[in-house]
């Protein structure tokens, strides 16, 4: 890297304000996932069980109003799952697993860049 001296202590010092900024979030981010993994996993489902034994659906507090819902997700598309419902369909093996190709073959992609620190 053939860069004038000035710009390599411009490089070098934005280099140090991104590393300690990594640092910092990375710490911060650790303290988050632990506040997380506790409201989630331990306290979370102990108010859950207390609102749906009790018929609670809303409560109110200083922070504002705490709903319980109720909420019904499907299970994430794969190959296997794709495969298995078009077999019922599709009685062709060969173009069954030309659709699946096609399926998966042909996904948009789009690019990103972004730095990351490998320690």
């Amino acid at each position: 890297m053939n860069l004038p001296q000035n710009e390599m202590e411009k490089f070098k010092n934005i280099l140090k304000e991104w590393l300690l900024l990594d640092s910092e979030i990375n710490e911060r981010s650790k303290y988050i996932r632990e506040l997380k993994k506790k409201r989630d996993k331990e306290i979370e489902p102990l108010l859950i069980n207390y609102m749906n034994k009790n018929k609670i659906t809303n409560l109110n507090t200083n922070e504002g109003t705490l709903k319980y819902v109720e909420k019904v997700t499907k299970q994430c598309l794969n190959k296997q799952n794709i495969k298995s419902n078009l077999s019922s369909v599709i009685n062709d093996e060969l173009l069954l697993e030309r659709a699946l190709d096609k399926i998966f073959n042909n996904r948009k992609e789009t690019t990103n860049y972004k730095l990351t620190l490998v320690k």
